[in-house]
């Protein structure tokens, strides 16, 4: 293997610069992890002043309305997926150029096709919920429409599948920081709510330009793509599990929210999702290492179980100790990032965001957990453990919101996520990654981990 360094790597301090001499793999993953992180990291600093500008200007009611919407429709887009981002990723890595052609055309007419369906249900499904609201159900629409160009990001999967994600986070970045723009002009114009939600479309809009672009530039051609029934097939074959796997995560992150709009009022929607937003904003973190890290983990399970283990502990020493991290702070500092950032009308957030943000904790376990599902072929598994997860979830949420209101609706998800976590357990040859994952909480397991030279 060639041992010539990532540019990155000269603006080391030298002791670390001699830890990753050579270890090309290595240097890539990292690379990855950090583009995907300062996009994160950008759209994190830039959205929270712009969401924090909107809520305050919107209010309550107007802000719960348009994430209501949001969340509608994000309820059917693994409908749109189908769950075959991981399968894909997986498959490309051990396919010639001709078959990556076949998988990433099919991929793709799979994403359209699906996207259009979820789009339609979304709508019609708010009309029954939510007659005579033509406000709502142009909101959804809209949303819905973004779900449909999103298909172009079969692209971006690929760039994650070299490990070169920056080529997907230079357009997105882009439109980001455009319709950023567009979205504090229409905030001092004092713009109306429709205008907020075109908004978000034209930012998916132009970022999935921009990715068929990047990889035009980059050598590759979408007309070159071919779509196959029998690959179809095996990509729905392998990844239906996925795919229910994600609606149900989809249902116990966004039910909530649905069912305070409808047994409640959109005033609560918007306090709710205030608090969601501040402690979802970290998922960004197991989500940028776990694309980064996958490629890696699938090559060590084919050539060295040893190392296939070790970067399993290292994988979730990393999530335990950055969730937890996070979790502490936010909640001993609640109410004053609440009230500091958003103002007195959204107080209400704070006890919400108390309980909430320790949801991270199981979240960022369950990221790397089902990567070990994927690499181990085990998606029914994944499946399974995340739809008892969201009956949990609705159960709760049923029988806490009358009573407790927005509160009862954090504890229910809280607890959902920990039992979509743990019901593994029930299959007996993976229990061992339960005991690895609590391992991994344990504070002297974590220095043992980052630092194999503090063992024994």
């Amino acid at each position: 293997m060639s041992t010539v360094n990532e540019s990155w790597t000269d603006l080391l301090p030298p002791s670390m610069r001699e830890r990753l001499h050579g270890r090309v793999a290595l240097q890539r993953i990292l690379s990855n992890i950090v583009w995907l992180s300062m996009d994160k990291l950008l759209r994190l600093a830039i959205g929270a002043v712009v969401g924090v500008w909107m809520a305050r200007s919107l209010g309550p009611a107007q802000f719960g309305l348009l994430n209501y919407a949001l969340a509608f429709v994000v309820l059917f887009s693994p409908l749109a997926s189908l769950g075959i981002e991981s399968i894909l990723v997986r498959d490309v890595l051990t396919e010639d150029e001709l078959r990556q052609r076949v998988s990433l055309g099919t991929a793709f007419i799979l994403r359209w096709v699906g996207s259009l369906v979820a789009a339609f249900l979304a709508c019609w499904l708010l009309l029954v919920v939510r007659p005579g609201e033509p406000l709502a159900l142009l909101l959804v629409a809209i949303a819905g429409a973004g779900l449909v160009v999103q298909s172009c990001d079969i692209i971006d999967l690929w760039f994650h599948s070299q490990v070169k994600a920056k080529f997907g986070v230079y357009p997105k970045t882009a439109a980001f920081l455009l319709l950023s723009a567009v979205r504090i002009v229409l905030l001092v114009a004092g713009a109306s709510l429709i205008a907020f939600a075109w908004a978000a479309f034209a930012e998916l809009a132009l970022g999935s330009i921009g990715l068929v672009v990047m990889y035009w530039r980059r050598g590759g051609r979408i007309l070159r793509w071919r779509a196959s029934i029998d690959r179809a097939r095996l990509f729905l074959r392998d990844s239906w599990p996925l795919a229910f796997s994600n609606l149900a995560v989809i249902f116990y992150m966004r039910i909530g929210q649905v069912m305070i709009g409808n047994i409640m009022a959109d005033r609560e929607v918007g306090i709710y999702s205030v608090a969601v937003r501040l402690a979802e904003m970290w998922y960004f973190i197991p989500m940028s290492i776990a694309s980064s890290v996958f490629p890696a983990v699938i090559r060590a399970k084919r050539e060295n179980p040893a190392l296939y283990a070790e970067r399993l502990r290292l994988f979730y020493g990393l999530m335990s100790l950055i969730s937890i991290s996070v979790a502490a702070v936010t909640f001993m500092f609640s109410d004053l990032i609440i009230t500091t950032l958003f103002g007195a009308q959204f107080a209400e957030a704070g006890p919400v965001l108390s309980v909430y943000i320790w949801a991270s904790v199981p979240v960022f376990l369950n990221i790397a957990s089902t990567q070990f599902l994927i690499a181990e072929n085990r998606t029914t598994v994944a499946l399974y453990r995340t739809l008892a997860g969201a009956g949990v979830n609705i159960a709760l949420n049923f029988a806490l919101i009358p009573t407790y209101g927005m509160l009862g609706a954090a504890v229910g998800s809280m607890f959902a996520y920990w039992i979509t976590l743990l019901s593994i357990a029930v299959v007996p040859d993976l229990r061992g990654q339960i005991v690895m994952m609590f391992q991994s909480i344990n504070p002297l397991r974590m220095l043992r981990v980052f630092f194999p030279r503090a063992r024994g």
